[in-house]
């Protein structure tokens, strides 16, 4: 299955966020994983207690949400401009695996799971469901239910429900149920022999590296906090991800309840690496609201505004990198012209970064108007 350059607004979960919410069904489901078992899993592979953090929006590691995405990146040909998974994961991955003699049952349903994607894309919409967790175990547990209900929240434990109804909302079709069962097997057998002691290996690896990302994103969230405010993203926790490289996942479920995904670099050099990828997450909305309000009827209509909002993170990124953090600025758009393949100039960049990820002039200007505002400018 090929991830293309338009389906970022499909994929995003604003769109079955807004089914779930109107239900009360997220609502309940925070509640609910709250209560399951008040663990979150961590780069040491065990548990800590979910309280409250003592700073906001801290930076962490997760198995789980690795595990998952891990399980798309291998089942997905991403030929998006600015690739949701890290550019060669896939390739990088299958040499690792084969040189480690590997087999699992990720490999044996590879091609069934493929093909049931290319019939029906909108399960990648599903790459967001570790996200609404905070562990394993509890993805686990709800899918089950969901599995076990056939899709129907009414016939799962009342406890369970709200986990079913969002389920449902994500795969809402006998075929995507099944899908899903397969893929829960797969990734199973695929942790078990593979993937737990590879991520294990890198998390100590990178340790040193996932450490001073986080010195560096707790120095710079002041410059950031305003605009963390005025967009309603008052705390949640920044996800570090073997997986993915210059696109995000992202979970807006409440203004204190954020899940922000983005790329783990694998060298100190690269340590800014992620606060990119936050800039690029934190004005998805910003950039969302300034295509409705610019493209007109008809490129509504044809998918060519949908088309414009994976540019329009980009650039939003970058404006909102120039305003809080300038010296990233240069980075920031050497590191995006990387993603989309494009080789970086010794000079000139911002020309080369603006042709390459183009957008109609009005956009532009209004995502600047409302960074600019939510700064707390004119």
């Amino acid at each position: 299955m090929e991830v293309l350059r338009g389906v970022r607004p499909v994929v995003r979960p604003e769109r079955m966020m807004r089914r779930v919410w109107r239900s009360g069904a997220l609502v309940a489901l925070a509640a609910c994983t709250a209560c399951a078992t008040g663990a979150r899993r961590t780069a040491g592979g065990g548990a800590t207690p979910a309280a409250a953090p003592a700073r906001a929006w801290p930076v962490v590691t997760r198995e789980d949400v690795d595990l998952w995405l891990h399980g798309y990146a291998m089942l997905t040909r991403d030929a998006a401009q600015v690739p949701v998974f890290r550019r060669g994961y896939r390739d990088s991955m299958t040499v690792i695996r084969q040189r480690a003699n590997v087999l699992t049952g990720l490999d044996a349903n590879h091609e069934q799971l493929s093909a049931l994607m290319a019939q029906n894309p909108e399960i990648s919409s599903g790459q967001f469901v570790p996200l609404y967790f905070d562990s394993w175990d509890q993805v686990v547990q709800a899918t089950t239910a969901f599995l076990g209900a056939n899709g129907d929240p009414r016939s799962a434990e009342p406890s369970l429900r709200g986990q079913v109804a969002l389920l449902a909302s994500i795969f809402p079709t006998v075929q995507d149920r099944n899908w899903l069962r397969l893929f829960m097997q797969s990734l199973g057998d695929e942790s078990e022999h593979f993937y737990h002691q590879y991520w294990i290996a890198q998390q100590r690896a990178r340790g040193p590296v996932a450490g001073s990302v986080d010195s560096l994103w707790q120095s710079l969230r002041p410059r950031f906090q305003r605009f963390l405010t005025n967009t309603h993203q008052l705390d949640g926790q920044i996800v570090l991800s073997l997986v993915l490289g210059g696109e995000g996942r992202t979970l807006n479920a409440a203004p204190d309840h954020n899940v922000m995904v983005v790329t783990l670099p694998a060298s100190p050099a690269t340590v800014a690496e992620p606060i990119y990828v936050v800039a690029h997450e934190l004005v998805q909305t910003i950039a969302a609201a300034a295509i409705n309000d610019n493209a007109s009827p008809a490129e509504q209509r044809n998918g060519v505004a949908a088309g414009y909002a994976p540019t329009a993170a980009v650039r939003g990124g970058e404006m909102l990198i120039e305003r809080v953090a300038p010296e990233l600025g240069d980075g920031f758009m050497r590191f995006y012209l990387s993603q989309a393949g494009v080789t970086p100039p010794a000079t000139g960049v911002q020309a080369v970064f603006t042709s390459t990820f183009p957008l109609p002039t009005a956009i532009v200007a209004d995502l600047a108007r409302q960074i600019n505002q939510a700064l707390g400018g004119s």
